[in-house]
């Protein structure tokens, strides 16, 4: 259990060239597996390989720990913010799912045994609905009211590695260690659509371009580009990662962050596809995950070195009007100088979207390429 040295003193770890500060890190005494931050105040939690969880408040002057949940007996691997901040969801290779009231600042319950698999991966879909997806390939969908489990769904052959839900609210998109992308109607829990098995896993996920598209990360490094309805193989991909991309972020809708093996945090367009610049680096250590604080103003890193990295990325999310014509022709030139991505030329003549994103801050490339309280 993390009950000692888990604020690290000193200087934040961000960019030299970024003009905002970062809190400091946050230490750990074994491995940090996934994060969640607060979705209205700066708080983040984050779980470890022992099963702990720890909820911190986070500032630039330094951060406090709020609370030690020990719900789970062993590695705790998915995190989730209620809708309203108000309670902590965690997940578990021991199968179980726990709650934490934060407003309390006490444990509302556990659901022992809620998967026969370990739980690897949670998404909390609306206020009233929960879903939670295993080592065997199983997701569950799970009513908050009823307190049950009301669809159970079972196409996947391994690992689900993440969920995300379209922008309708009905439409859950599954990732699997298995090569698969399946489609669901959430509310139905019929299966709408699955991929082609492709000979890599999926790791995480990204809808962008309006819901154009979907990014999947792999453990191959590449990422697979879906185009939406059409399901049964990719249409597109990139492939600029040395090693598999871990975690994936959004940042608008042409633009994602991607975490790596290889310990980079990169920024990467899609469509044109191009790598533009680095956020920082886990000095060679793989890195899990990635998240973005509700203010958009620092993203949060886990990884093997045991410590959670702050990085001030607030750049990533200012509009650069004035250099707006100037960077979209540098862009265009230097996309079409891309020699290591594949890409299709049947798509991208839909109108982009307006208000382009500042990307002034990042480093060259060069730097481093109540709902258990009764059961």
């Amino acid at each position: 259990m993390e009950t000692e040295g888990l604020e690290k003193a000193g200087a934040a770890a961000a960019d030299p060239n970024a003009a905002d500060e970062s809190p400091p890190d946050i230490e750990f005494s074994d491995h940090v597996m996934k994060l969640a931050f607060h979705p209205s105040a700066p708080m983040i939690a984050a779980c470890s390989v022992s099963g702990y969880v720890g909820l911190f408040q986070y500032d630039v002057k330094g951060n406090k720990k709020l609370a030690d949940i020990n719900h789970h007996t062993q590695s705790c691997r998915a995190l989730q913010f209620s809708a309203d901040g108000n309670t902590l969801f965690s997940g578990a290779t021991d199968a179980c799912i726990g709650a934490f009231d934060v407003t309390a600042g006490r444990p509302s319950g556990i659901l022992a045994q809620a998967h026969e698999a370990a739980i690897c991966s949670l998404l909390v879909i609306e206020e009233t609905m929960l879903a939670s997806g295993d080592d065997d390939g199983v997701v569950k969908l799970w009513d908050l009211r009823q307190q049950r489990c009301v669809h159970e769904l079972n196409e996947h052959e391994d690992f689900i590695s993440d969920m995300v839900l379209a922008d309708d609210n009905k439409t859950l998109l599954c990732a699997g260690g298995d090569g698969y992308l399946s489609v669901w109607n959430r509310r139905s829990g019929k299966l709408l659509a699955m991929s082609d098995q492709m000979e890599d896993e999926f790791l995480s996920l990204a809808i962008i371009k309006s819901g154009r598209k979907v990014v999947c990360g792999t453990q191959s490094g590449s990422l697979a580009i879906f185009s939406w309805g059409s399901w049964g193989d990719m249409s597109d991909r990139f492939v600029g990662h040395p090693q598999s991309v871990e975690s994936l972020v959004k940042v608008d809708e042409d633009t994602v962050c991607t975490c790596s093996e290889d310990g980079i945090i990169r920024v990467i367009s899609v469509h044109p596809n191009k790598l533009l610049g680095v956020i920082g680096e886990h000095a060679g250590q793989p890195v899990e995950h990635i998240a973005v604080s509700y203010d958009q103003e620092f993203m949060a890193s886990c990884s093997h070195d045991n410590t959670v990295k702050f990085w001030g990325v607030g750049y990533l999310y200012q509009d650069d009007d004035d250099d707006e014509d100037e960077e979209g022709a540098d862009s265009d030139e230097a996309g079409a100088a891309t020699g290591d991505v594949e890409m299709d030329e049947d798509e991208d003549e839909a109108p982009k979207a307006k208000g382009k994103k500042g990307k002034k801050g990042l480093k060259s490339t060069n730097a481093a390429e109540d709902f258990y309280a009764d059961m």
